[in-house]
């Protein structure tokens, strides 16, 4: 038995060291995540390198350019990618069409016959297909939620959607799935104008004489949705067919189930990461991780430097939820202004080598172009381990073995923590029954997550 005893403690030797090695490599990959600049129309570019292609343009000069979307639409030469930025300043109500790859004013759209509504015009999307949508604003009984659609960049536009909206606040915020032409696109909008009883709706198509249109009355979704403000909501597909959404202001980022039933956990703010932005816009999921991001406006006193105007990734492990958010990179600032309406938008495209380029407009400050390089993003390195480490349940207890934690926490599927303990390899659970996570931590690196039963 003598000559047993030390082949375990070597081997128990042995898969510490590579925990460890292992942790330091997921250390070096989320390293090596980075924003690069492919364009930049905003006063830090400009002050930056003194080129004028890079100043922030006229109409960015009050807090009226509020929407962005980026897609492919047709045009006298096909179709086209472009950049849109939805903006009503003093310059008037225009539709403003970017190069997609110098960031250079193309164009403005035709807004024949686009009029009414608080706001004439105020957010944007483009369906899979190439059909622009641009909705107004209304509220305070200030006539239709209108929705107008352009079928190429050198048409007239028509309205595609004329709903009474009575009272309540829709158009800050829309979003556009799907593809006309099949039928399946959706646009998501939130009626806004109170602090409670929100309505999340959708107007879906049918078919009317051989033709797609989209439904005058919206299909309405039920879920709890908490904001702080009653305006500029937010809602963007998330991962497995949910959705994130936000309101303004210091409202915790919340994520929601794909038929709408709950809201299955929120960010606790601020004790994980920076508020004061734009729901987040889901980029992937890989491995064992979602990644999200979102356009910081504003900073807070919490944090000791200000995160104004920058992209913002962050990383969000699947079994814990929302709840575990964090931030993974942040791009650098490309304006010193906080809007005090924390209008700004993102929008994500996927390039064919693996990254990922952000659009981000803020209002005041400017548009931009980053690139999200790093094919590390994602690496869920914790699952090569995950042999190595046993987590057991049994007898009013839960028991890890391969390794000496640092801490063991247990959360309910809210993602709510239950218990925690320190420096053991036991945590003791009497009395708790039904369905939990395990988190497990060594040197403050959580290296294994697992669903148990208790």
């Amino acid at each position: 038995m003598g000559s047993i005893r030390p082949l375990k403690i070597n081997y128990i030797l042995m898969k510490k060291n590579l925990l460890l090695l292992l942790s330091c490599c997921s250390v070096l990959a989320t390293a090596q995540v980075s924003f690069t600049r492919v364009w930049e129309r905003s006063d830090s570019a400009y002050t930056e390198t003194g080129l004028e292609a890079n100043k922030k343009p006229l109409y960015f000069d009050d807090m009226n350019t509020r929407g962005i979307a980026v897609g492919n639409i047709n045009s006298n030469a096909g179709m086209v990618e472009r950049v849109f930025l939805v903006s009503r300043n003093v310059l008037g109500n225009v539709v403003r069409v970017l190069d997609v790859t110098t960031g250079a004013d193309v164009k403005s759209l035709d807004m024949t016959n686009v009029t009414g509504g608080g706001f004439i015009i105020s957010d944007a999307g483009v369906t899979e297909d190439g059909v622009l949508l641009v909705s107004n604003c209304t509220h305070s009984s200030s006539g239709p939620f209108k929705i107008y659609k352009w079928d190429n960049e050198d048409a007239a536009p028509s309205v595609a959607i004329s709903y009474p909206s009575g009272s309540a606040r829709y158009g800050d915020k829309i979003t556009v799935t799907g593809k006309y032409s099949d039928g399946t696109a959706r646009i998501y909008a939130i009626a806004g104008g109170v602090l409670s009883n929100y309505k999340v709706q959708y107007f879906g198509m049918e078919e009317v004489n051989g033709t797609w249109q989209f439904k005058q009355t919206p299909d309405e979704l039920n879920t709890s949705i908490n904001a702080v403000s009653s305006n500029f909501h937010q809602i963007n597909p998330g991962p497995d067919g949910g959705y994130y959404f936000r309101s303004v202001g210091l409202s915790n980022f919340q994520q929601i189930k794909s038929d709408f039933t709950a809201n299955i956990g929120n960010t606790p703010f601020p004790t994980t990461m920076p508020q004061g932005g734009t729901a987040p816009v889901f980029i992937k999921t890989v491995g064992g991780f979602d990644y999200a991001c979102y356009l910081q406006y504003g900073s807070h006193a919490t944090y000791a430097a200000p995160a104004n105007n920058r992209i913002q990734v962050i990383k969000i492990d699947r079994l814990m939820g929302i709840t575990s958010a964090t931030v993974l990179t942040s791009s650098p600032s490309f304006g010193k202004l906080a809007p005090g309406n924390g209008a700004g938008h993102v929008v994500v495209k996927h390039q064919t080598n693996g990254d990922v380029d952000i659009f981000a407009l803020s209002t005041q400050n400017g548009v931009v172009r980053y690139r999200l390089s790093g094919a590390e993003i994602g690496t869920d390195i914790r699952k090569s381990v995950d042999n190595l480490i046993g987590i057991k349940a049994f007898s009013g207890k839960i028991s890890i073995e391969g390794i000496n934690p640092s801490s063991i926490e247990l959360f309910n599927t809210l993602g709510q923590k239950i218990k925690s303990i320190s420096n053991s390899n036991e945590l003791q659970t009497s009395g708790l029954k039904g369905i939990y996570i395990v988190q497990v931590k060594a040197g403050g690196k959580t290296i294994k997550t697992e669903k148990i039963s208790l």
